[in-house]
C-alpha cells in the first residue's frame, strides 16, 4: 500500500527523507514500502548475523555430536544467507526482505520437522518479520502460509507415520489444535502489527511530506532572497547572524556565509560602523521598530554607499524578542541624484539671483510663488511682498487687464508659451513697459500647474526706437532735400545772378525795376528756404568759429527784444567763466531766433522769456539720441517760455519736418526741424520739456573747447574792389550757370576761358598760350570732377589757384574729395557780387578766405 507512493521519488526528496531519518543516501533501498523499514532490515541484518554467530558455533557443535549433521547444515546456510544479505547493500530491500523471511521460513520448517511443533516460533518470526518489513499484505500471506505448512506437516505426520519424525506418530486432534493457536495468534499479532506499522507509515509519510514542502519552500525563499538585491539578514538575541544572502555579503566584504553567519558585527566591521549597527540592534531589541532609516556607509575601499535600512525584532509567542530581521535597500544612485540635482538647484538658484532678468513664477491661480531681487529692483515690491497675491493687484495697469486675461487664458488653454509686451505699474507709481517671457508649468498628467515668466524693461528701448523712426524720417526728407539741393541751387543761382545783373543796370524802368527787385527778394527767400531744409537734414556745410555763448546771447539781445515784442520780458542768466564752443555763427543766429520766434508765438498774450548759460558735465550722445559715456563739458544755452505748454504727443513730433501746429499759411514746419539739425551737424544735443500750461523749455548741449576766441577784424565801410586783370579759367557743365558767369564776371576786367568739363578744360588750358591763374570750377561733373581737374592741372601749372563751387551737400563734396583744409569754396546758390568778392579773396591770398567744414 506504500510502495507507489515511496517507489516514485525524485532524488533531492529521497534525500530530505534520508535527513528526517538520518539516512544520507538510500538509491538502493529505498524499493519496499517504507524508508524505515530498509534502516531496520539492515539493523536486523547485522543483529542477526552478530547473533546467529553466537548460536550457530554452540548449536552445530550440539548437533554434530548428537549425530544431526543436517541441523548443522541448515544453520550453515541460513547464516549464509544472512551475511550475504549484509555484504550485498545494493540487492533491492523487497528481495533483501524476501530472503530473509524465506531464510527464517526454511530453517523453521526444518526445526518444526528436528524439533517437532515446538519450534513452531520460527515461523512465527517469519510472519512477524514478514509484516514488519514487507507489510500488512504479504504477512497476511506469510501467516497463511505458515499455518497450511503446520496443518500439512501434521497430517503428513499422522498419514504417514514416521515420513517427517521416526518411530513417532501424530495425533492429529492435537496438532489440530496447536496450528488452530497458532493461525488465530499469528492473524491477530500480524494484524496489529500491521495496523500499527501501518498508522506509523502514513504519520511518517505526512512528516517526509511536511519537511519535503517545508525543505522545497526553504530552498524557493533562499534563491529569493538571494536574487533580491536589497540586503537581507537575521540575528539572533546576542546579535549573531543567522541567515544573510548575497547582498549582505557584499555589503560585509566577505566571500562566504561562514564568514559571517555566528559571528558579530564587532568581528566583521570596523569599529564604528559595527558601534552604529549595534546601537540600532539595541533600539530593536528594546520594542522599538527602525523602517525606512537612511544609512551612510564607507566600505573597505574607500566608496560611501547609502542605504534605506529597516529592523523589525522577531518575537515568540510569548512576545518576548528572539531576535531581529533587517532589510537594506542600497539608495546610493538615489543620493548621489539628490545630491547633484541640489547641486543643480543651488546653482539655478543662485542663477535666479544674481540675472538680470526679472523672474516670476505662479500657481494655478496665477498668484506668484517666486519674485527674485531683479524683479524687486524692476518693481519695487520684495518677494514677501507680493508672494501669494495676484498680478493684478501689484503690477499690472487697468489699461492692460483685458490682454492679460485673454494672455492668461491661452496659456491654460494651449499650454503654449507667450511673448507680448505690456504697460506695468511699479511701487511709485511709475509706469514702465516691460517685455514678458511666459512658459506654463505642466504637471506630469499634462495639468496646468502654473506659469514661469521672465519680463525686462523696454521703456527705454520703446524711448529709442521712437528716435531712431524720428530720426529715419528726418534721414528721409534730409536725402530728398540733399537730392534736389543741387539742381535747386543752380536754378537759384540763375534767379538771383540775373536779378541782381538786372538792378544793377541803371537805364531799366521802374516797373521793370520793381519786376526784378520781386524776382530778387523771391529768389532770397528760397535760398533761406533751401538752407533750413539743408540744416535739419545735416547736410549743409558749416563754417564753424569758437564762440562765447555769453557774447552770442548778449550782441543778439537787443534784436531779440524787438522780436519778440513789449509784452513780453525778456530776462538773460548768464553763467561766468562760460565754456568756449565751435559753431558756425550764423546757424548759431538763426536756432536762436528760430527758438524765440517759437516762444513768442506760445505767448500771444505776453509773459517771460528766459535765455540762461552754464557749464555741465554730460556724455556724448549718438545718432539716435542716446547718451553715452564718460561724460565731459559741455555748455549750454536753454531758452524757457511760459506759455501754453506742450502735449506729450505734440513733444513727439516737435522737430519732424513740415511739423506745425500753427495755422495755414503761417510757418512752414521747418524752423524747429533746422534746430534739431544745425544742433546735432555741430557735434551737440538738445533736450526739451514742457507740459501743457507749464511753459516750454528748449535746452542746447554744445562741447567745450579749450581754443581761444580768435580777435575779430574789423570791416571798412568802403565797398570792395573786385576788379582784376587776371585770367579765370570757369568749368561748368550747365550751360546756363556758364553764361551767368561769364556775364557777370566780365564786368570786372578778367581774361575769361570756359569748359563744359574737366577734359574739356584741359584742352583749354593746353591750348591757351598764356598763363592761368584761377581755375572756377563745379565739383560734380560729368567724366571728370572737379578736383581731379585741378590735380591735373597743377601737374603743368603748380601755381594755379582753384575756387569751387558746388550746388551739392557735404555728402556730395566727401564722396568726390573736395573737404580738405587748403580748399577754397562757395555755395550755390550765390549773387555775382559775393562770387566776385570770393575770387579776389583767393587770388589775394585773403586769409581765412577757403576755411570751410562740413558736418
Amino acid at each position: 500500500m506504500h510502495s507507489p507512493r515511496d517507489g516514485g521519488r525524485t532524488t533531492g526528496e529521497q534525500e530530505s527523507i534520508g535527513r528526517v531519518i538520518g539516512q544520507r543516501d538510500l538509491a538502493g533501498l529505498v524499493d519496499g514500502p517504507g524508508p524505515w523499514r530498509a534502516r531496520l532490515l539492515v539493523l536486523i541484518l547485522r543483529v542477526t548475523l552478530i547473533a546467529g554467530v553466537l548460536v550457530y558455533l554452540p548449536s552445530a557443535y550440539v548437533a554434530l555430536a548428537k549425530g544431526l549433521p543436517s541441523i548443522a547444515l541448515a544453520a550453515t546456510l541460513a547464516l549464509v544467507v544472512v551475511l550475504t544479505l549484509v555484504l550485498s547493500p545494493g540487492v533491492a530491500f523487497r528481495w533483501s526482505a524476501t530472503f530473509y523471511c524465506l531464510n527464517f521460513y526454511v530453517l523453521g520448517v526444518a526445526l518444526i520437522v528436528w524439533f517437532r511443533p515446538m519450534s513452531q516460533i520460527f515461523l512465527f518470526a517469519v510472519t512477524t518479520f514478514t509484516t514488519i518489513l514487507l507489510g500488512l499484505r504479504v504477512g497476511f500471506v506469510s501467516s497463511i502460509l505458515c499455518t497450511l505448512t503446520l496443518l500439512a506437516m501434521g497430517l503428513i505426520g499422522w498419514a504417514a507415520p514416521g515420513v517427517l519424525w521416526p518411530g513417532r506418530s501424530v495425533d492429529l486432534t492435537s496438532w489440530g489444535v496447536i496450528t488452530l493457536s497458532f493461525a488465530l495468534v499469528n492473524m491477530v499479532v500480524t494484524l496489529a502489527i500491521g495496523v500499527v506499522l501501518a498508522m506509523l507509515d502514513d504519520a511518517l509519510e505526512r512528516e517526509i511530506g511536511a519537511r519535503v514542502s517545508l525543505d522545497r519552500e526553504r530552498t524557493v525563499l533562499r534563491t529569493l532572497i538571494d536574487t533580491l538585491p536589497d540586503i537581507i539578514f537575521t540575528k539572533d538575541r546576542q546579535g549573531r547572524y543567522v541567515i544573510v544572502n548575497a547582498a549582505t555579503l557584499a555589503q560585509a566584504d566577505v566571500a562566504r556565509e561562514a564568514d559571517l553567519i555566528g559571528k558579530l558585527d564587532s568581528d566583521v566591521f570596523p569599529p564604528e560602523r559595527a558601534h552604529d549597527y549595534l546601537e540600532g540592534d539595541r533600539r530593536v531589541f528594546g520594542g522599538e521598530e527602525l523602517r525606512n532609516v537612511e544609512v551612510r556607509t564607507v566600505r573597505a575601499d574607500g566608496r560611501t554607499t547609502w542605504h534605506l535600512t529597516t529592523k523589525v525584532p522577531l518575537l515568540d509567542a510569548s512576545g518576548a524578542p528572539t531576535g531581529l530581521i533587517g532589510i537594506g535597500r542600497d539608495i546610493t544612485d538615489r543620493k548621489r541624484a539628490e545630491a547633484e540635482r541640489s547641486h543643480l538647484l543651488s546653482r539655478l538658484q543662485v542663477q535666479i539671483e544674481r540675472m538680470p532678468l526679472a523672474y516670476l513664477t505662479t500657481d494655478a491661480d496665477f498668484r506668484f510663488t517666486r519674485w527674485n531681487p531683479a524683479a524687486e529692483r524692476l518693481f519695487g515690491y520684495s518677494e514677501a511682498e507680493v508672494l501669494g497675491r495676484h498680478p493684478f493687484d501689484v503690477i499690472v495697469t487697468e489699461q492692460s487687464r483685458a490682454d492679460m486675461t485673454r494672455i492668461f487664458a491661452e496659456v491654460v488653454a494651449g499650454n503654449m508659451d507667450a511673448h507680448v509686451e505690456a504697460e506695468n505699474r511699479t511701487r511709485d507709481g511709475r509706469t514702465i513697459t516691460c517685455e514678458w517671457h511666459n512658459t506654463p508649468i505642466i504637471e506630469a498628467d499634462g495639468t496646468f500647474a502654473g506659469l514661469l515668466s521672465l519680463a525686462q524693461d523696454v521703456t527705454e528701448r520703446h524711448n529709442l526706437e521712437h528716435q531712431l523712426r524720428q530720426a529715419q524720417k528726418m534721414e528721409a526728407v534730409g536725402q530728398l532735400a540733399g537730392g534736389v539741393a543741387h539742381d535747386f541751387n543752380n536754378l537759384l543761382t540763375l534767379i538771383n545772378g540775373y536779378s541782381e545783373l538786372l538792378l544793377a543796370d541803371q537805364q531799366l524802368g521802374a516797373v521793370a525795376r520793381a519786376s526784378a527787385q520781386a524776382i530778387r527778394e523771391a529768389g532770397e527767400r528760397a535760398t533761406t528756404l533751401t538752407r533750413q531744409l539743408l540744416g535739419f537734414s545735416r547736410k549743409s556745410l558749416l563754417q564753424p568759429r569758437v564762440l562765447d555763448l555769453n557774447t552770442v546771447v548778449a550782441d543778439t539781445s537787443a534784436m531779440l527784444r524787438r522780436l519778440i515784442g513789449e509784452n513780453i520780458i525778456l530776462s538773460t542768466v548768464l553763467a561766468p567763466r562760460l565754456h568756449h564752443v565751435k559753431i558756425d555763427p550764423s546757424q548759431l543766429n538763426q536756432v536762436l531766433m528760430n527758438l524765440v520766434v517759437n516762444a513768442r508765438d506760445a505767448m500771444p498774450s505776453g509773459g517771460r522769456l528766459t535765455l540762461e548759460t552754464g557749464n555741465v558735465m554730460r556724455g556724448a550722445e549718438n545718432e539716435e539720441g542716446a547718451a553715452e559715456t564718460p561724460s565731459f563739458a559741455h555748455a549750454m544755452l536753454s531758452i524757457t517760455d511760459t506759455g501754453g505748454g506742450m502735449t506729450p504727443d505734440v513733444m513727439a513730433r516737435i522737430f519732424e519736418p513740415f511739423y506745425t501746429t500753427k495755422p495755414v499759411g503761417v510757418g512752414t514746419g521747418l524752423g524747429l526741424a533746422m534746430v534739431f539739425g544745425v544742433v546735432r551737424q555741430s557735434g551737440g544735443s538738445i533736450d526739451v520739456q514742457s507740459a501743457p500750461g507749464s511753459g516750454s523749455r528748449f535746452t542746447l548741449y554744445f562741447p567745450a573747447v579749450a581754443d581761444p576766441i580768435p580777435a575779430e577784424v574789423v570791416a571798412t565801410e568802403a565797398v570792395p574792389d573786385v576788379s582784376g586783370h587776371e585770367t579765370i579759367l570757369i568749368v561748368e557743365d550747365e550751360e546756363n550757370v556758364r553764361e551767368l558767369l561769364l556775364r557777370s564776371l566780365a564786368r570786372h576786367g578778367y581774361t575769361l576761358l570756359t569748359a563744359n568739363d574737366g577734359h574739356d578744360a584741359l584742352r583749354v588750358a593746353t591750348r591757351h598760350k598764356g598763363g592761368i591763374d584761377l581755375v572756377l570750377t563745379d565739383v560734380v561733373m560729368p567724366h571728370m570732377g572737379g578736383p581731379e581737374l585741378v590735380t591735373s592741372l597743377r601737374t603743368r601749372l603748380p601755381a594755379v589757384k582753384a575756387l569751387f563751387m558746388s550746388g551739392y551737400t557735404d555728402d556730395a563734396m566727401v564722396r568726390h574729395g573736395l573737404l580738405m583744409a587748403d580748399v577754397s569754396f562757395i555755395q550755390k546758390p550765390y549773387t555775382p557780387l559775393a562770387l566776385a568778392r570770393k575770387i579776389r579773396d583767393v587770388l589775394d591770398d585773403v586769409p581765412e578766405a577757403g576755411a570751410i567744414r562740413a558736418h
